[in-house]
C-alpha cells in the first residue's frame, strides 16, 4: 500500500493545494450522504439539470465507472483572487470568480496529467487510472467529505476550514494502486452560522440544501428559458454565476485578509471579473459567441444565456443607455432573447 504523504507531495509539485484519498465505496459505506443526495433529487431541486440524476449509482461507487478501481485520489486547487476590483460603470456586469480565467476543466486535467506522470516516475510501474474533474458522474464533493478534503457547508459548498475556504476546484484520479486512505476529519462545520442562508438574494439557501431553481448560479449559466420578473430583479449585476453565499462565508473572508491568491497562473492572469453589456448584446450568432469566449466557462451559457442575462443586469443597474441596443433584440431569432428584450424596454421606458 502506498503512502498518502508520498503522493501529497507529489501533487502539490503539480501545483494543486490539498489532497485526499478515498476507497471507492466509502460513500456507499457512510450511507447518509447517498440517502440525502438521493432526498435532494426527490425533490427535485436539481432543477433542469437531468443529467445529475443520470448514472446515479456510479456517483457513489467508483468501481462502477471502472471495476479495477481500488483507490480514489481528489486534488483541490485554489482560484482564489484577493483583489478587490470596482465595477467600471453601471453597463457592465459581474462575473463569478471561478469563470475570470481559463476554464478549470482544460487546466485541472492539465494538472491532473503532470501529476500522473509524477507518480509513474515515482512508482516505476505500470498501473492503470483515469482523471476527472467536473467531467464524470463521480460524487466529488462527497469523496471530498469522507476522505477529508473539506466538509459540506450550509451554502452546500466543500469547504475547507485552513487555508482555501470554498474557492477550488476539485479533480480526481481513480486507479487500480492501493493507496493509504485518508481520515473524514469530521470538521467542526459552520457552527451556528446563517450568512449563506440569510443572505442569498433569491432564497435558493436553506441549511446545507441548494434549491437549484432559485439559484443565480444555476439561472444564469444552466437555465436556458424566460427568467420570471420576480428572480430577475434580484439577480443583481451578476451576469454569469453567484458568488454572495461563498463572499459572505467566515471561512472565505479571511482569505481576503489574508491576501490569499490562487497559485495556478491560468486563474489569475488576463482575468475577467465583469463583462461589457453593450458588447455582449451586440454578439450576432452562436458562432460568434463561441469565437469571443473560446476556452472561458463563459461559454458554458451559450448565446442565448448571456444575452439574456446581460438585457436583466441591464435592468438591473439602471443602464438606461443600452435600451437601443436592447430595443433591437426584440425580434432576435432565438425566442427567448426577444421575450427578455421586450420586457426590458417596457420597463427601461416606463
Amino acid at each position: 500500500m502506498l503512502n498518502n504523504e508520498q503522493l501529497k507531495s507529489l501533487s502539490l509539485e503539480s501545483g494543486f493545494d490539498i489532497f485526499s484519498v478515498s476507497l471507492p465505496d466509502s460513500l456507499i459505506k457512510e450511507g447518509t450522504i447517498v440517502s440525502k443526495y438521493a432526498k435532494w433529487i426527490n425533490d427535485s431541486f436539481d432543477g433542469g439539470m437531468k443529467y445529475l440524476s443520470n448514472y446515479e449509482l456510479k456517483k457513489f461507487d467508483a468501481k462502477l465507472i471502472e471495476p479495477w478501481v481500488r483507490s480514489v485520489i481528489l486534488v483541490g486547487a485554489s482560484y482564489f483572487n484577493s483583489s478587490i476590483f470596482e465595477k467600471p460603470s453601471e453597463e457592465y456586469g459581474r462575473v463569478a470568480m471561478y469563470a475570470w480565467g481559463v476554464d478549470y476543466h482544460y487546466v485541472i486535467k492539465k494538472m491532473l496529467e503532470d501529476f500522473v506522470n509524477r507518480l509513474k516516475r515515482f512508482y516505476s510501474s505500470d498501473f492503470s487510472y483515469r482523471i476527472f474533474s467536473d467531467s464524470t458522474p463521480i460524487y466529488e464533493k462527497g469523496f471530498g467529505v469522507v476522505s477529508g478534503l473539506g466538509f459540506q457547508g450550509k451554502n452546500t459548498m466543500l469547504i475547507d476550514p485552513y487555508r482555501l475556504g470554498s474557492f477550488f476546484f476539485i479533480g480526481e484520479v481513480l486507479t487500480d494502486l492501493e493507496v493509504e486512505p485518508t481520515e473524514n476529519l469530521n470538521f467542526k462545520g459552520c457552527g451556528n452560522c446563517n450568512l449563506c442562508v440569510s443572505s442569498c438574494p433569491t432564497g435558493a439557501l436553506s441549511p446545507y440544501v441548494l434549491d437549484a431553481r432559485k439559484c443565480i448560479s444555476y439561472l444564469t449559466i444552466e437555465y436556458r428559458g424566460i427568467i420570471g420578473e420576480d428572480v430577475a430583479s434580484r439577480m443583481g449585476d451578476w451576469v454569469f454565476g453567484c458568488d454572495v453565499c461563498q463572499q459572505v462565508c467566515p471561512f472565505n473572508k479571511v482569505l481576503y485578509f489574508r491576501k490569499f491568491g490562487s497559485n495556478v497562473k491560468e486563474f489569475v492572469s488576463n482575468i475577467t471579473p465583469f463583462l461589457n453589456l453593450r458588447d455582449i448584446l451586440l454578439i450576432p450568432s452562436q458562432k460568434q459567441f463561441d469565437r469571443i469566449f473560446k476556452g472561458k466557462a463563459i461559454q458554458r451559457a451559450k448565446r442565448r444565456g448571456l444575452i439574456r442575462n446581460a438585457i436583466i443586469v441591464a435592468v438591473n443597474n439602471g443602464a438606461n443607455k443600452l435600451i437601443d441596443n436592447i430595443a433591437r433584440l426584440r425580434n432576435d431569432n432565438d425566442e427567448v432573447i426577444a421575450h427578455t428584450a421586450r420586457w426590458a424596454t417596457e420597463i427601461m421606458s416606463g
